[in-house]
Formats: C-alpha cells, sequence, structure tokens
C-alpha cells in the first residue's frame, strides 16, 4: 500500500512551499481538506503564495483573510452559502492592496492552462475579445486578425503554469491514478499544466484493479501525481458527486455551515475565531470530521429526500398580489419560452440567482420536451432543485443526462460555431446596448468578477434580467465584463427591453402592470426615471399581462421548496 501515499500534514509540509504559484481545484469550493491543512501550517506567516482557482469560495477566502495570498488568479470571488453575493474579505484585501487581483473568463483562464499542459505559449480564445478584462491582461493577452485570412479577430491567451496543483477527488489508487467527481467544471487542467506535479487528494484509496475497472473515468494518471491522501468529507461545506463509481458516498452542500462562515466574514475578528474553532484546533481533517459530528450524516442524506416533482397544492386566485420581481421572473420565463419556440434553442444556459428560478419556470412550463438546461461547469439535462439557484447541487447533477468540462461547455456548446445555445444573465450592471459589468464599481470597488458572465455571451443569444435603478442601469460603464452584442432582450423589474441588431440601444416594449391602476403614460415616465441614460421606447409600449395564478403557483414552489 506504501506507493505515493502519505497523510495530508506530511503532504502539504512535503510539496507546498512558499512563493509558490499554488493552484487548487475540486468543485466549486476546492480541495477544502487541503486548504485547512495549508491554514495550520502557514498561520501567522507570510508565504506570498499566488492562488490560481477558478472559483475562489469557502475555505480559500479563509487563505485570503490570513494574508497568505499575495494575488489572485481567477475567474470569480464570490461568497456562497445560501445565495451568492460579493466576499467581504475579497473586498477589502483588494481595496487594501493587500493582494493583487487577476480576473478572467471561466474558459479563458482554463484555455490558459490548458496552453500550459499542451506545451505550447499560448490559446486561441472566442473569449474576453473587446471587454475591459482583455485591456486589464494585455501582458497575457492578444488580439490578432486570423493568419488564414478570413478576417476574423481572434483573441490569443498566454500559457499559465502552476508551481504545484492540489486537487480533490473521489477515489485513487496509491499510484494517484486518480478518478474526479462529475461534472468536472474546471478541475482538469491546471493539474496537468503544473510543473511540480499534483497532491491529490481524495474520498478513499481503492486498489488498482477498481481501477483498471473504471479506466475511462481516470482524469489525473499516476505519472502527474507526487502524493496521494486520504481526506473523506474533503470537499465540505461544499458537494461532491459520484461519476457512476461503486461505494462512494455523495454529499449535498452544507448550507448552515456556509451562512454561520458568512456571518463569522463580517467582522475581521469574528473569522479570526471563527477559523480559530474550525481549523487551526482541529488538528486534522479526522479531527474537523469529529466536530461536524452528524452534520455528516445529514449532508450525506440530503440529496436522497430531494423532490423535483410539482406537488399538488391548491391553484392561486387571479387577484392573487404579486411581487415586481416575481412579475420580472415569470416575464423573463415567457420570454426563454418564446425565444425557444421562435429561434429553436435546443440549450439553456442559466446563470445563479434570478436567471436560474425563471429558467427553472420555464422548464417546468415547458416540461418535457423543448430544450435542456446547462451550467458553466458542464452539466446538461439535469432537472432543477426547487429551492436551489445556486447550481451546486448534488441532486441536479445526479439527475444529468451528461457530465462535462468548462472548456467542452462555454467553448463547444455554448460558444461554439454550432451552438443553439440562449444564455440567460443576471448582471451587475448594464449600459444601453446590453453591455454587462459584474466586475468593478465606478469607484474600483470588486464585486465577484466574469465569471461565465464573458463566455456566456458567446452564444447565439442572450436575455439579462436585473432590478431597475439608475445605479444599475447606467450611461456608461466603469468595467465592461463582457460585450453585450449577442443580448437581444432586458427584462428588469419594472419592463421589458429589446434592440432590433446587436449594436442598436434598448428601446422600452412593455411594461408591468401594477396595482395602482396607474396610466401608461406615467409608468413609462417612472421607468424612466429609474434609468441612467436617455431611455428610448418602441413605437407602442405595451403592457404586460398579469401573472396567472398557475404561474405565480409554479414560482413560489420553485423558490420556496
Amino acid at each position: 500500500m506504501a506507493g505515493k501515499l502519505l497523510n495530508l500534514q506530511e503532504a502539504v509540509q512535503r510539496y507546498v512551499q512558499p512563493g509558490m504559484k499554488l493552484h487548487l481545484a475540486g468543485g466549486i469550493g476546492g480541495p477544502s481538506a487541503a486548504i485547512c491543512e495549508i491554514l495550520r501550517q502557514h498561520w501567522g506567516k507570510n508565504p506570498d503564495f499566488t492562488l490560481i482557482q477558478g472559483t475562489v469560495t469557502g475555505h480559500a477566502l479563509n487563505l485570503i483573510h490570513a494574508r497568505l495570498v499575495k494575488k489572485i488568479v481567477c475567474s470569480v470571488c464570490v461568497d456562497i452559502s445560501a445565495s451568492g453575493r460579493p466576499s467581504k474579505v475579497v473586498q477589502a484585501a483588494y481595496e487594501s492592496k493587500q493582494v493583487e487581483l487577476e480576473n478572467w473568463s471561466l474558459i479563458s483562464l482554463q484555455q490558459r492552462l490548458m496552453a500550459g499542459a499542451f506545451g505550447v505559449p499560448f490559446m486561441p480564445t472566442k473569449s474576453v475579445l473587446g471587454s475591459s478584462i482583455a485591456a486589464d491582461n494585455e501582458a497575457s493577452f492578444r488580439c490578432m486578425s486570423d493568419p488564414f485570412g478570413s478576417g476574423v479577430k481572434i483573441g490569443l491567451v498566454s500559457s499559465l503554469l502552476p508551481d504545484i496543483s492540489i486537487v480533490h477527488g473521489c477515489v485513487a489508487d496509491v499510484e494517484g491514478n486518480t478518478i474526479l467527481q462529475a461534472p468536472y467544471g474546471e478541475d482538469l487542467w491546471g493539474a496537468l499544466a503544473s510543473k511540480g506535479g499534483v497532491i491529490v487528494t481524495v474520498e478513499k484509496i481503492v486498489p488498482t484493479e477498481f481501477i483498471k475497472k473504471y479506466a475511462a473515468l481516470v482524469k489525473i494518471p499516476s505519472y502527474a501525481v507526487n502524493a496521494v491522501a486520504p481526506a473523506p468529507l474533503g470537499l465540505h461545506p461544499f458537494s461532491l458527486t459520484n461519476p457512476g463509481i461503486s461505494d462512494i458516498d455523495p454529499y449535498e452542500r452544507d448550507v448552515d455551515f456556509l451562512n454561520v462562515l458568512h456571518e463569522a466574514s463580517a467582522s475581521e475578528h469574528a473569522l479570526d475565531e471563527w477559523i480559530r474553532e474550525w481549523v487551526l484546533d482541529c488538528k486534522d481533517q479526522e479531527h474537523y470530521l469529529d466536530k461536524l459530528g452528524g452534520r455528516v450524516a445529514e449532508i450525506k442524506e440530503k440529496s436522497k429526500n430531494v423532490k423535483s416533482e410539482l406537488a399538488p397544492v391548491p391553484l392561486l386566485q387571479d387577484d392573487q398580489e404579486f411581487e415586481p420581481r416575481e412579475m420580472m421572473l415569470i416575464a423573463l420565463a415567457r420570454e426563454i419560452l418564446s425565444s425557444v419556440d421562435k429561434h429553436g434553442h435546443k440549450l439553456i444556459l442559466a446563470g445563479a440567482g434570478l436567471a436560474a428560478t425563471a429558467a427553472f419556470l420555464a422548464h417546468y412550463r415547458l416540461k418535457p420536451a423543448g430544450f435542456e438546461l446547462g451550467t458553466g461547469n458542464g452539466q446538461i439535462g439535469y432537472t432543477p432543485v426547487p429551492g436551489e439557484s445556486i447550481l451546486a447541487s448534488e441532486a441536479g447533477v445526479r439527475s444529468s443526462k451528461m457530465l462535462t468540462d468548462t472548456i467542452m461547455m462555454q467553448g463547444v456548446f455554448v460558444g461554439g460555431g454550432n451552438n443553439k445555445c440562449l444564455s440567460i444573465l443576471g448582471a451587475g450592471q448594464m449600459d444601453r446596448y446590453g453591455n454587462i459589468n459584474s466586475t468593478k464599481t465606478s469607484k474600483g470597488k470588486f464585486l465577484v468578477g466574469s465569471g461565465g458572465v464573458n463566455d456566456a455571451l458567446n452564444a447565439r443569444e442572450a436575455i439579462l434580467c436585473l432590478d431597475q435603478s439608475k445605479d444599475r442601469f447606467v450611461d456608461k460603464l466603469a468595467y465592461v465584463t463582457g460585450l453585450g452584442d449577442a443580448v437581444t432582450t432586458v427584462v428588469s423589474t419594472m419592463g421589458i427591453f429589446r434592440k432590433a441588431y446587436p449594436q442598436d440601444e434598448l428601446h422600452l416594449v412593455a411594461c408591468f402592470p401594477d396595482p395602482h391602476a396607474r396610466s401608461l403614460e406615467e409608468k413609462v415616465k417612472e421607468i424612466r426615471n429609474h434609468c441612467g441614460w436617455e431611455l428610448k421606447t418602441a413605437s407602442a409600449v405595451e403592457e404586460v399581462p398579469r401573472p396567472s395564478p398557475e404561474e405565480l403557483q409554479l414560482l413560489r414552489w420553485i423558490k420556496q421548496n
């Protein structure tokens, strides 16, 4: 059983050194058990790590709080608990210049790592072109004309080589042949690009005969691996899915745990105390699991009890009151269904939060035929889980018809030449052309980063949704996360906006009903007052029909169950 087997403490001590470019992977939150061990070994020191991670959240945010990181190379930094929101830890570190932050889109970061794995100096990309991301990262990004004469502009991203990669998988043998959870998201290329090899943490060690049985699922070969360390529940507080092997128990995201971490993050002292209790005072992963106690069984059982079929409940009345945001989501779901019918979209890529809720509503209204739902991390054809709009659900993954990675999802199925994809996106801000900002405010405050927003705008069509105010509908964006050429429609909390061609301005085409029975002219005036530019209107502005009882019933079931 010797092979490359080490305990996690020894693996980190031997292979993670100060000053390294440290790549972390393993689902949404990364290799949590290994991150906690890094915190234990480097707390109070200044290792000046460069953190390379697609989604920086959960325990990884604590590396930044502890001042162990001097630079972040990421797609998104977000506080994920009951919902996703900007991280106060990252915002404070960025504002104080404690960390340098290099932000990329989901696929462009993976393409940089892919180039490193391929041993080539750069990789072409359709993402990032024309955005502020390109301007911010000019040392690692170039734009050129197609050398074969098509006249098309193409982006080039330079290769990225981590010094060490740490990846959490489901199982491995003692030599390091590793089966990862699926979908593979952002977990594939950093490990293969790492100059110093890989530390693999896994739920359990299996015989090589087991690996041979499931050889098609092995994604990290033994030659790339330095050490294999058992770390049961090594992704907690995030979920782990089973890619189709025996004897592995999946587990769901621990929302209660993440909510407490979110509350602690509001205060530097409170977060210090939280880290001391849950990380520093736990000598290893076994102690951490003992402290979790019965919560371990709960998150393993949670997915088994998920119900994804509409429960029979009494219909609401025709005069049922509704909130502006409910009207927005119902109107957005109608727009999705109309666009699918008109353009024949076969895949709906929905961002987290409100965009996902509307896409779920459209899915249940059109079920069982029409389109498949997809996520940026590579799940296609999944059944939405009521009350779960973060898209980090093991139960949702288990219901999928296809599980792939970010490169395939964003590069081929969303942005490829034969894509039949409609993207539904939220945004921090937008301008009159549908350009999006989810990265920085006008005062330079960091929001969450590009994530998959920039990549999703390579789809055949995009529809946006966001609350309407002058702070959100702005005349000029402080930062362009993505260009709005693919945006045809915007649904706000007040109305619907469209444009006829990619470079056109958005025009108000419809207002929402309201209980005060104001005239159409009054409602248009109010919408203009909540818009940061001189808003144009269609020749005839319509009023959107009220939500039906069936629509309200279904929406509230999706949101609250």
